[in-house]
């Protein structure tokens, strides 16, 4: 089976990744633009500081506020899901959001914006991955709330009356075994509140605030970068071969600083939003150790720094020494989308200035391998005589 017939499997049939087959026509664009063109670094660079088209908050939001009029009823309905909050602080954030000069900080806002936009727990989905990293995580007990809520039609206080009288999670939960796929394929069918309660008593030792499934990759592929000989022998059958093990903190600086200056300044937009949540080996070590959610971008990193090889990981080995740019662009892009699709998180938008830049190396022009490509661009984007240009 090719890859691309597995990806679209997942991509329409997974939890969460509708969203894939709903490109917009710029989206669009972008994609066949990367997929079909070759550029080196500096033409890369300079597409992506003077010709992408970043995706922004007003403009989603605009989309999504179908039949309202976001300057009023959003300001309604948030006073009245925050009465602690001043109608005036409200009313200055939500010009802020639809003038595309700010946006919401934090989840519980974007989520009390699907409730207050009237959204159904589909284009809730497509709302989240539009705006934050993932969709609905279906382990944690507050987001399965809502998403429930959404999907019977319940309002926001509703859904805090429900969740707040769910029993809590016991003190230890089974993070290592139990996935979010598994418990959505049953909590797919539930319709009534009695519903939700039994099932959500029968599960409540399954259920946690982190991603096990997007743990089980990082776990595979940081322990493939801290001992690839090791790793590269398990892939290809030809026994374990001893080298030393890398620290947390040695992978995390041979390869996932991607050589980014620590200190780099970050006076443009293209520059922020680069650097914005890469990682750092204190949060690589916390997400080891799950003290922290692995995040999307450390996922993307990753795979980028593995090329998606490493064992437990469930893609067939493939090599590449004969397949074009093109194909070789759809094969890491397939695989990437099966990734994140796995894993609940948004998958790859062409629109994303760090997306972008991920996508553009997976054609491999100019190297052997993904991770080279992306470092040549952000060499660019990070070299102090490019500024000028780039503001």
């Amino acid at each position: 089976v090719q890859w691309y017939t597995i990806a679209i499997y997942h991509i329409i049939f997974r939890n969460g990744a509708k969203q894939a087959m709903d490109l917009t026509y710029i989206s669009q664009g972008e994609y066949n633009n990367i997929a079909k063109t070759s550029m080196t670094a500096s033409e890369a660079f300079e597409y992506l500081s003077q010709n992408l088209l970043p995706r922004r908050f007003d403009e989603t939001l605009r989309e999504f506020a179908r039949g309202i009029d976001p300057k009023t009823d959003l300001v309604t309905a948030l006073s009245e899901y925050t009465p602690e909050l001043s109608p005036e602080s409200i009313s200055k954030k939500v010009r802020g959001w639809i003038s595309g000069k700010t946006e919401p900080k934090d989840r519980e806002t974007l989520l009390q914006l699907c409730f207050a936009l009237g959204l159904n727990e589909e284009d809730t989905q497509s709302f989240l991955c539009r705006t934050s990293d993932c969709g609905f995580h279906y382990r944690d007990p507050r987001e399965l709330t809502y998403s429930f809520a959404l999907r019977t039609g319940m309002s926001y206080h509703e859904a805090l009356e429900l969740y707040s009288a769910l029993p809590p999670l016991p003190d230890t939960a089974p993070y290592e075994t139990v996935y979010t796929e598994s418990l959505y394929n049953e909590f797919y069918n539930i319709r009534t509140r009695d519903e939700f309660l039994s099932f959500y008593r029968d599960n409540l030792s399954n259920f946690g605030k982190l991603h096990n499934t997007a743990y089980m990759y990082f776990r595979a592929f940081t322990d493939c970068l801290r001992d690839p000989d090791a790793g590269r022998a398990e892939l290809l059958g030809t026994g374990t071969v001893r080298s030393r093990r890398l620290s947390l903190e040695e992978m995390t600086s041979e390869y996932l600083r991607m050589e980014l200056p620590s200190e780099a300044p970050c006076s443009t937009y293209l520059r922020r939003m680069i650097k914005k949540y890469w990682p750092s080996s204190t949060s690589i070590k916390n997400m080891y150790s799950r003290r922290e959610d692995i995040t999307r971008k450390v996922l993307i990193l990753l795979y980028v720094t593995t090329e998606g090889i490493a064992p437990d990981v469930n893609y067939d080995f493939v090599f590449e020494n004969d397949l074009s740019p093109e194909e070789s662009f759809e094969e890491h892009y397939d695989k990437l989308c099966i990734m994140l699709t796995d894993c609940g998180m948004a998958l790859p938008d062409p629109r994303n200035i760090f997306d972008w830049a991920v996508l553009r190396s997976l054609r491999k022009d100019n190297h052997d391998d993904i991770g080279s490509e992306l470092k040549d661009l952000l060499n660019r984007i990070f070299d102090d005589r490019n500024e000028a240009d780039e503001s």
